[in-house]
C-alpha cells in the first residue's frame, strides 16, 4: 500500500492525515492539521501506522511541527496498549494528554471545553486569499 491508496481506502480522519501530511512532507490537511479527539480517531491513526510501520518511529516528527501533538506522541505506546484492549479508559486519558498538549503549544484554556489557540497575524481562508488580525 502507498500513502495515496491508504488516502483513497476512505479510513482516513484529520489527525491521521496530519501524520501522513507530517510523514510525507506533504501540505496539512485541506481543514488543517489536528490530534486525534476520541478513540475513533486514535483508530484511524493507528490503521495508518499498521500501514506504515516505520512510521511510528518518526511521530516526533508529528510533534515538532505540531507541538500539540507532543504529549500523545510520548504516550502513543500506551495509548496503543489501550486501544487494542478497548480500555474505556481511553478518551479520558486521550482528553488530558491533549490538554497538555496544547498548554505546552501555547493555547490557554478560556473555560470548561474551550480553548483559545496562539494568536495568528494572518490567516489563509482560500489559496491567495488572506485574512488580517490585528494583537
Amino acid at each position: 500500500m502507498t500513502p495515496i491508496d491508504w488516502l483513497l481506502s476512505g479510513d482516513t480522519g484529520t489527525s491521521s492525515k496530519t501524520i501522513c501530511s507530517v510523514l510525507t512532507g506533504s501540505d496539512a490537511p485541506k481543514y488543517g492539521a489536528d490530534v486525534p479527539h476520541d478513540p475513533g480517531d486514535f483508530g484511524r491513526c493507528s490503521r495508518l501506522l499498521e500501514h506504515f510501520p516505520e512510521w511510528v518511529g518518526r511521530l516526533p516528527e508529528v510533534a515538532e511541527q505540531y507541538p500539540e501533538w507532543s504529549a500523545l506522541v510520548r504516550e502513543w505506546g500506551a495509548l496503543e496498549r489501550m486501544y487494542k484492549a478497548k480500555d474505556d479508559g481511553l478518551y479520558d486519558r486521550m482528553q488530558e494528554l491533549i490538554e497538555e498538549g496544547r498548554i505546552s503549544a501555547g493555547w490557554t484554556k478560556s473555560g470548561p471545553g474551550l480553548w483559545r489557540g496562539p494568536k495568528l497575524d494572518e490567516l489563509e481562508i482560500a489559496p491567495g486569499v488572506t485574512m488580517s488580525f490585528e494583537r
